[in-house]
């Protein structure tokens, strides 16, 4: 009889992803293919994740043939957005096959390597993709599972190396499958409630995350009472921050230094939260025994990751930038860095909420963090995971009302099309644009820079 969540990854199997278009399984399909494993898989949709896969080769079913399963497999993986009734993992148990969830699948991959994880309700892709990179510079033999693109890695074998960076998702507790020997939390943030009750249940996640942690933890100075001095932690804690009782203090010097252990560095990356990141970055690079010189440079030349303030083009000395903030404060932390930035300049914020469920809960703190922007449009919300009650209780419009409410300069167009059509005529010489949300406005940004 087969145990259906054991799945043997240390010799090479024949896999299939289910959902393998996910900011996750994306990745995670390459490095499962850089070990030797065989990989298909199936998603509801074709997206450019989907896309991608398909031109390095790998088998991808979409549309109505994503319920199929290809013969001769050892195993199914299937992301938390697939549920445990759906068809072809229905399939997959009546046939006898091991099927697991991402987060367990990836559990056991890591298992065999020396994992750093990165964890934090904010920060993790930027976060993770730096230490990648930075790693990299270093010439360590690290693999990466980041859940964005990061063009200057796309050259390192993701699945080859001992050492393995891994962005840690909280949501589903899907980082409690993980046992690094170092770790990051960038925070902790009320997020993801559709699946946690509230900030002390997600609070309480994060705690036996930070017990599972081998040998170090790095943590925001913030989180010291809430994780390094909580019960079961036994990883030496190091604290990064602003305070001067952080373990790696930090002091910005303009819009892209910043001092660190008592050297300067620079960035390419802005905003005082992408400091931050690197400060963590930085805490571990330095217990790994990465030089100073080559910390300095990686830092000054890493281009950043995709859609986290993402510079799409500049038509007619226009900058449009796409970023994926969907929370109130990532919404808040890119247009305080593109105020930096840019100042004076007109800001324009095309925002989609994502998930109606999140924008219930968090709707005035949106509508806060939006205002910061000159001109603010709000598309259609982007539905994910969200219950019927969730769908019937706020929308698009409430947000707009609640932005108009506290000033600001607000107009809701639900087509991208119309979107595009509006902000190309009305924008001027010397305004920037940002698209801004975890669904597809990202496809508004190009656009954009094609329509100015």
């Amino acid at each position: 009889m087969i145990a259906h969540d054991l799945l043997d990854l240390s010799a090479p199997r024949r896999l299939h992803l289910l959902g393998i278009g996910g900011s996750g399984m994306a990745p995670f399909a390459r490095l499962l293919r850089a070990a030797k494993h065989t990989v298909s898989g199936a998603d509801a949709r074709a997206n450019g994740n989907v896309t991608e896969l398909r031109e390095e080769g790998v088998a991808v079913w979409t549309g109505p043939e994503a319920g199929l399963l290809p013969a001769g497999l050892d195993g199914v993986i299937h992301s938390a957005a697939i549920h445990a009734d759906a068809p072809p993992v229905v399939k997959a148990r009546a046939e006898g096959l091991p099927v697991l969830k991402y987060a367990r699948a990836l559990g056991t991959f890591a298992a065999g390597r020396e994992t750093i994880a990165v964890a934090g309700t904010h920060g993790k892709t930027t976060t993770s993709g730096l230490l990648a990179y930075l790693l990299q510079r270093a010439g360590a033999d690290a693999a990466h599972l980041i859940g964005g693109c990061v063009p200057q890695l796309a050259g390192a074998p993701p699945g080859g190396g001992r050492r393995l960076v891994v962005e840690a998702c909280e949501y589903d507790r899907s980082f409690l499958h993980l046992r690094p020997r170092i770790a990051i939390v960038t925070n902790i943030e009320a997020d993801h409630l559709d699946y946690y009750r509230d900030i002390v249940e997600i609070t309480a996640a994060f705690r036996s995350f930070a017990t599972q942690v081998e040998e170090l933890l790095v943590i925001h100075e913030d989180l010291r009472e809430t994780l390094g001095r909580a019960g079961g932690i036994r990883a030496r804690v190091v604290t990064f921050g602003t305070g001067p009782d952080a373990d790696l203090r930090l002091r910005r010097t303009g819009l892209h230094g910043f001092v660190a252990g008592g050297r300067e560095y620079q960035t390419r990356l802005p905003g005082n939260h992408n400091m931050l990141n690197a400060g963590a970055v930085l805490a571990v690079a330095r217990e790994l025994g990465v030089s100073r010189e080559v910390a300095l440079r990686a830092l000054r030349d890493f281009d950043g990751v995709g859609r986290r303030l993402q510079v799409v083009g500049r038509p007619r000395g226009v900058p449009v930038i796409d970023d994926y903030a969907h929370h109130p404060t990532e919404v808040a932390a890119g247009l305080r860095a593109l105020r930096e930035e840019y100042a004076p300049r007109r800001l324009w914020v095309v925002f989609q909420p994502h998930q109606y469920s999140r924008l219930r809960r968090f709707l005035p703190d949106f509508a806060q963090a939006l205002v910061e922007a000159d001109r603010i449009v709000i598309p259609e919300v982007f539905a994910a995971r969200d219950a019927a009650e969730d769908l019937e209780a706020v929308s698009a419009g409430d947000l707009v009302s609640a932005v108009r409410v506290r000033g600001g300069d607000v107009i809701q167009i639900r087509d991208f099309g119309a979107i595009v059509d509006f902000v190309s005529t009305q924008a001027r010489a010397g305004d920037v644009v940002v698209t801004m949300g975890a669904g597809d406005v990202g496809n508004v940004a190009g656009r954009l820079a094609r329509a100015l």
